[in-house]
C-alpha cells in the first residue's frame, strides 16, 4: 500500500501543496481525497480549513465523465477554486446577481431566495439529495431555510473469480471477472435558476489478493506445475479473462516398433527440382533386387514413452507403443521371428498395414533374347526382365514389374506393377497398375463386407444374451443356420457383397496377390453355403471381417511412392497408360496418346498427340517449328509446365482450354483462386 497523509489549509490548494511537500512527490503520483473543503462562509462569515487526504498511488482510471487523470483532477480543483473566488467576488460586488439562484461551491449547495422565483435542483445519478431529511427523486424548490444534506454514493464492485481444472487434469485455469472502486466529489457549479447535481468519479481496479487463489489451489489438491508468475499476473489484471495458472506434464509418445530395412529396396522414382526449377533426371534408380539368403531387413522393438505427471501429482503412464507384426509372404523366410530372409532371387516388396508388415520377394523371370513369336508370348505371376526385345505382334504380360532393355515395335505390354522400357516404344501399348485399379474396386466392397460382419456379430452376440436363445445349440450346429436367419432378414447385403467380391478376385486373379485370393476362397466356402459353414463362434466372424479391413487399408494407406510408373526414352505412334507417373526421359514423344493418373515428365519433345497428366504435366518442347496440332491437359487442380511451345498447341486445365497461336516460353497454366483459366508466358 502507498504512503498516505492527511493535510490542513486555509483552502484545498493549500491543503494539498503541504502534502505534496511532506510526501515528496508530485502531483501525478498520488491519489487525492478531499475530506472537507476550505468554507469561507457565505460572505465570508464562519469559514472552515480545507481537509484533504493524499496517498502515493499504485495506479488509477477515471471515468468518461471526470477528468482522465487525477492531474486534471486537481487542476479542475483549483479552477474551481479560482472559479469559486470569481463567485465570492462577484457574490461580494452584486448580492442581487444572486437572488433566486441555486449552486455548488467545495461539496455544499447554496441557494438565494428572491420574491418572485424559487431556485431548483435536480439530483442525478451518484448521489442522493436530503431536504429537511427527506430524499429528492425528481426537481425540487428549495430555499435558504432548507437544510440541504448531500450525500455521495461510492461503490466497491468486488472481483469475482474461480479455478477451473481440465478433463484430463493437465490444465488449470483461473477465470476473473475484474472488479472496480468508484469514488464521487462534487462538481462546483455556477449559480442558475436549476442545477443539475454534478459529480467527478474516480475509478479504481480492485485486485484479487493472490495469496486467497494459492490457498484455493492447496485446497483443490493441486500441487505439480503450479505457475508463480501467472498466478500474480492474473491476480494483478484490471480485465476479465481466463488465464492458466498451473500445467502438468503430459506423458511423450513413443515410437511404434518398425520394420528396418537393410537395404535400400525401393524403387526411387520422384526426381529432385532444381532452383532453377528444372528437374534432375540423373536421381532415379532401376527395380532393386535381393539374392537368396539376403537379409531383407528386421522388426524394431517398439520405443516406450515417458510417464507424465498431472496437476494433482497423479502419475500418467504413456500409451504402449504397439508392436510391429511380421508375416513372411512368398520367396522369404522368418528367422527368430523378426528378421526377414530372402529364399529365392526377386523383387522385394513390403507391405504395411496399420501395425502389420507383409514381405514378399517376387520372382523374377530374365529372358535374355528378344520375345518373338517363336518364344511366344509371356505371362508371369511374378517380375519379368527382358535383356533383349520384343518384336511385332508379341504380349509381355506381369503381375510384377517389368523392365525391357530394348526396344519395343508394335507390341502390348501389361504390369500389374511399373514398367521400365530403356529404348524406343514403337506403335505398341502399355499399361502399368492393371492390378491397382482392381484392388481400388475390390477395397470398396471390402469396407462395406467388413461393416456388414462385424454389426452380424454384434447382433449374434446380443442374441446370444437373450435366455430363451438356447447357446447350446450353436455348439453342435455352428453359426451356419443363424446366419442364414440374419442374412435372409436384416443382412441381405451380405450374400450379394460376397458374390460380388468372389466373382472380380477369379476373374482377376492373375493380377493379385496370394492374400486376395485366399480371402476369397474363404468367403466362398463359409457364406456360399450357410448350411455347412465351419464358423462356430463370433471370433470366426471376427477373424474373417479383420482380413478384409487389413486389405482394404492395404491400399488406402498406399504410398504415393509405391505407385506403379512408366519410364521409356521415346514413344512413337504409341498409347501409354499409366496409374501412376509417365516418364520419358530421351528424345521425346511423337503422335503418342499418354494417360496418367498423377504426372507426366517429358524431358525431349513432344511431336503433336494428345498428353494427359491428373496431377501435372511437365514438358521440355512441344511442336514442329512449323506448328502441329497437341493437346496438353490436367485435372481442375493440376497444372502444366512447358518450356518451349509452338503455335497452335491445347492447353487444357480441367474444363478450360486455350489454344497457342503464337510461339511461347516459360508457360505455366493452371486454373486460379475463381476457377478461371491462367495462362503465364513470355512470347
Amino acid at each position: 500500500m502507498g504512503e498516505t497523509i492527511t493535510s490542513k489549509g486555509r483552502n484545498t490548494k493549500e491543503a494539498l501543496d503541504i502534502a505534496l511537500s511532506l510526501l515528496g512527490k508530485p502531483l501525478t503520483d498520488v491519489e487525492v481525497e478531499i475530506i472537507e473543503n476550505g468554507e469561507k462562509g457565505f460572505l465570508g462569515i464562519k469559514s472552515k480549513p480545507a481537509v484533504v487526504k493524499v496517498k502515493v498511488k499504485d495506479s488509477l482510471s477515471i471515468t468518461e465523465t471526470a477528468p482522465q487523470t487525477i492531474e486534471d483532477l486537481i487542476s479542475t480543483i483549483l479552477n474551481d477554486q479560482h472559479d469559486d473566488v470569481a463567485i465570492t467576488k462577484r457574490q461580494d460586488s452584486n448580492q442581487d446577481d444572486l437572488s433566486g439562484k441555486v449552486w455548488v461551491l467545495d461539496g455544499k449547495i447554496y441557494c438565494k431566495d428572491a420574491e418572485d422565483k424559487f431556485p431548483l435542483i435536480k439530483p442525478s445519478k451518484g448521489v442522493r439529495i436530503f431536504k429537511n431529511g427527506t430524499l429528492i427523486s425528481s426537481t425540487e424548490v428549495i430555499c435558504e431555510a432548507d437544510v440541504i444534506e448531500v450525500e455521495l454514493i461510492n461503490e466497491d464492485v468486488l472481483p469475482i473469480w474461480e479455478i477451473n481444472i481440465s478433463e484430463d487434469k493437465l490444465e488449470v485455469f483461473l477465470e476473473i471477472k475484474s472488479g472496480l472502486s468508484i469514488r464521487r466529489t462534487l462538481k462546483n457549479l455556477e449559480p442558475e435558476p436549476l442545477i443539475e447535481i454534478k459529480t467527478y468519479e474516480v475509478r479504481a481496479p480492485l485486485y484479487i489478493d493472490s495469496t486467497d487463489v494459492l490457498h484455493k489451489l492447496k485446497e483443490l489438491g493441486i500441487i505439480h506445475g503450479v505457475d508463480y508468475a501467472a498466478i500474480n499476473a492474473a491476480c494483478a489484471s484490471s480485465t476479465d479473462g481466463t488465464f492458466l495458472i498451473a500445467k502438468g506434464t503430459s506423458p511423450t509418445k513413443g515410437k511404434k516398433g518398425y520394420f528396418q530395412l537393410y537395404n535400400n529396396i525401393d524403387v526411387k522414382k520422384q526426381f529432385k527440382e532444381r532452383v532453377d526449377g528444372s528437374v534432375d533426371f540423373r536421381d532415379f534408380k532401376e527395380f532393386p533386387s535381393v539374392n537368396f539368403g539376403q537379409i531383407i531387413g528386421e522388426v524394431m522393438p517398439p520405443e516406450e514413452g515417458k510417464a507424465g505427471m498431472n496437476v494433482m501429482g497423479e502419475i500418467i503412464e504413456p500409451m504402449k507403443a504397439a508392436s510391429l507384426k511380421i508375416k513372411a509372404g512368398t520367396g522369404v523366410l522368418l528367422v527368430d521371428g523378426l528378421k526377414v530372409v530372402s529364399i529365392e532371387s526377386g523383387y522385394p516388396e513390403v507391405k504395411i498395414s496399420g501395425q502389420l508388415a507383409i514381405v514378399s520377394v517376387i520372382p523374377k523371370l530374365i529372358i535374355h533374347h528378344d520375345v518373338t513369336i517363336e518364344t511366344g508370348n509371356v505371362s508371369y505371376l511374378g517380375a519379368v526382365e527382358i535383356k533383349a526385345s520384343v518384336q511385332d505382334g508379341m504380349k509381355v504380360e506381369a503381375k510384377g514389374n517389368i523392365q525391357i532393355e530394348g526396344n519395343v515395335f508394335r507390341a502390348k505390354v501389361l504390369s500389374g506393377k511399373s514398367i521400365i522400357a530403356n529404348k524406343n516404344i514403337i506403335a505398341s501399348k502399355f499399361t502399368a497398375g492393371n492390378g491397382s485399379l482392381i484392388k481400388l474396386e475390390l477395397s470398396n466392397i471390402l469396407m462395406r463386407l467388413s461393416n456388414e460382419l462385424n454389426n452380424m456379430k454384434a447382433a449374434i452376440t446380443q442374441l446370444t444374451h437373450v435366455s430363451a436363445f438356447k447357446v447350446n445349440s450353436l455348439k453342435v450346429t455352428g453359426l451356419g443356420p443363424l446366419m442364414k436367419i440374419l442374412c435372409d432378414s436384416k443382412f441381405k447385403d451380405t450374400p450379394l457383397l460376397v458374390n460380388e467380391y468372389v466373382k472380380k478376385v477369379r476373374e482377376h486373379s492373375a493380377e493379385l496377390e496370394i492374400e486376395w485370393i485366399d480371402l476369397a476362397e474363404s468367403l466362398n466356402n463359409e457364406f456360399s453355403n450357410l448350411h455347412i459353414s465351419t464358423m462356430k463362434n463370433e471370433e470366426d466372424i471376427t477373424n474373417i471381417a479383420d482380413q478384409a479391413e487389413s486389405l482394404y487399408l492395404s491400399v488406402q494407406s498406399e504410398n504415393k511412392d509405391d505407385a506403379p510408373f512408366i519410364k521409356a526414352d521415346f514413344v512413337q505412334n504409341s498409347e501409354i497408360y499409366s496409374n501412376g507417373d509417365i516418364l520419358i526421359l530421351g528424345q521425346g514423344v511423337y503422335s503418342s496418346s499418354l494417360f496418367a493418373r498423377k504426372n507426366i515428365i517429358i524431358k525431349g519433345f513432344v511431336r503433336g498427340g494428345d498428353i494427359y497428366g491428373e496431377e501435372s504435366v511437365t514438358i521440355n518442347e512441344v511442336g514442329y517449328r512449323t506448328g502441329s496440332y497437341v493437346k496438353i491437359a490436367v485435372s481442375n487442380s493440376g497444372f502444366i509446365k512447358i518450356k518451349n511451345a509452338s503455335e497452335n498447341t491445347t492447353i487444357q486445365v480441367g474444363g478450360q482450354s486455350r489454344v497457342l497461336f503464337n510461339k511461347a516460353k516459360n508457360i505455366y497454366a493452371r486454373l486460379d483462386e475463381n476457377g478461371i483459366l491462367v495462362v503465364s508466358k513470355e512470347e
